[in-house]
């Protein structure tokens, strides 16, 4: 693990991120878990930071998974441009965006933050990325789904991985404070603010999870390979 202070971790006001899971692509390195129940497939929020270690590798942040590679809700990295790829595919594309913007800086620290409302009337408005704190806007690819889609499998009974996609594709690095939110629409503002020199930095998340949301701190607890150990 790896704190997030200095280079390697962030801190800021009162509030310090002091754990995170390493992800070694080579291990085939993944967290998953099985939903005893659907929860809101239509509205949820994901919010993450991450650290890459590697690039020029298609490389999964999280993914779901029924047996079936064509039919997913899953965000990684390109390893051919290193642009961020957030998409839900049911044999084709139901909606999908590739940022312009490039990810290559392995010392970097990102906070994404996914936003999923497909009940809203703006169409621009159902799916939204943000990076440290800023709407992303600018798209290689854009794809908006229809108003009140249900996504293909996030939140639903299926499996759901961190760190690959669809158990290929692993990342590479480290992540820290996974916040998965069932039935909310949230901002960036819920996870993070920006400090006096405009820097995006963590603030603790007060809210609620719902049905099949979770959060991840990373601080080991026990001796397990598994949820218990983390």
């Amino acid at each position: 693990m790896v704190g997030i202070l200095g280079a390697n971790s962030l801190s800021g006001g009162g509030y310090e991120i002091s754990n995170s899971l390493r992800f070694n692509d080579n291990d085939s390195a993944k967290l998953s878990r099985t939903p005893s129940n659907a929860g809101n497939r239509q509205t949820w929020t994901i919010s993450v930071w991450v650290k890459r270690s590697t690039l020029a590798t298609n490389q999964g942040i999280f993914s779901t998974y029924s047996g079936n590679a064509s039919i997913n809700t899953q965000s990684g990295f390109q390893g051919v441009n290193e642009r961020l790829n957030f998409y839900d595919v049911d044999t084709s594309y139901q909606w999908r965006f590739v940022t312009n913007q490039m990810f290559r800086d392995t010392s970097a620290w990102y906070n994404l933050c996914y936003v999923s409302d497909t009940t809203q009337s703006t169409a621009a408005d159902r799916i939204k990325l943000y990076v440290n704190g800023s709407r992303v806007t600018d798209f290689e690819a854009t794809l908006i789904p229809d108003q009140n889609f249900n996504t293909a499998d996030w939140n639903a009974n299926v499996l759901h991985n961190i760190g690959t996609h669809a158990n290929s594709e692993y990342f590479d690095g480290y992540m820290a404070e996974f916040h998965n939110i069932d039935g909310q629409a949230l901002t960036p503002s819920d996870f993070g603010e920006f400090n006096d020199n405009g820097v995006w930095i963590p603030k603790a998340y007060e809210g609620t999870y719902g049905t099949n949301g979770f959060y991840l701190e990373f601080k080991e607890t026990g001796t397990s390979q598994n949820s218990s150990g983390i």
